[in-house]
């Protein structure tokens, strides 16, 4: 597997691999930066909108006890996205507010994934849509902690070569919606996403 195949794989989920018959790589699902995943190209400067989530819709109701800290981990999720689709896009996490919103392991897989990606002059296009919601959250412990199940859908992030403009093509049998489970710890004010892991799982939004 070529190290260009390695990107892509822990850009989407390490599950299944696909051929790219321009470059003889072999790619595979994964998520981005978490292991593997699937996974923009307008003036590579202008930021990348927020990644289209669906976690508004299925806020926790005024009645839950816990509602404020669902809501708060679901936004900082939605913001780490929203950053991470931006430093894709670039080529950079400068510029960007990354690591306002995620650490650890989280961060090191975008920075070794963005080193790749200029390696093999590839950027991506579009942005990933998610539904996603709060599974469980501990607010007594001295560290508060949350995990988080998203339902992502990859089907309009697309792979391109950022020279030529190219898209990377991707087989038939590539999954482009799968269920991937976040890891998240309250430090201080802010909620950090630690992982995001793939899972071997099809899901559909609703």
């Amino acid at each position: 597997m070529t190290s260009h195949a390695g990107l892509l794989a822990r850009f989407t989920v390490r599950i299944r691999n696909r051929a790219v018959a321009a470059t003889g790589a072999v790619l595979c699902l994964a998520l981005p930066l978490t292991g593997c995943s699937d996974g923009g190209s307008d003036d590579a400067a202008k930021p990348a909108a927020p990644s289209q989530s669906r976690a508004s819709t299925i806020a926790p109701s005024p009645a839950d006890p816990q509602a404020t800290e669902k809501k708060a981990v679901l936004s900082a999720y939605s913001s780490y996205w929203q950053e991470q689709v931006t430093a894709y896009k670039t080529g950079s996490v400068n510029g960007t507010r990354l690591k306002k919103y995620a650490a650890g392991a989280a961060v090191a897989r975008v920075e070794s994934d963005l080193a790749s990606m200029k390696d093999k002059d590839v950027t991506t296009n579009g942005r990933p849509s998610h539904d996603v919601r709060v599974t469980a959250l501990a607010t007594s412990k001295q560290v508060p902690s949350a995990t988080l199940s998203d339902c992502l859908d990859i089907s309009d992030w697309k792979w391109t070569y950022r020279t030529s403009g190219a898209a990377v093509p991707s087989p038939k049998t590539q999954l482009t919606q799968y269920r991937t489970i976040v890891k998240a710890e309250k430090w201080g004010n802010q909620w950090m996403i630690l992982s995001a892991t793939p899972q071997a799982t099809k899901c559909t939004h609703g």
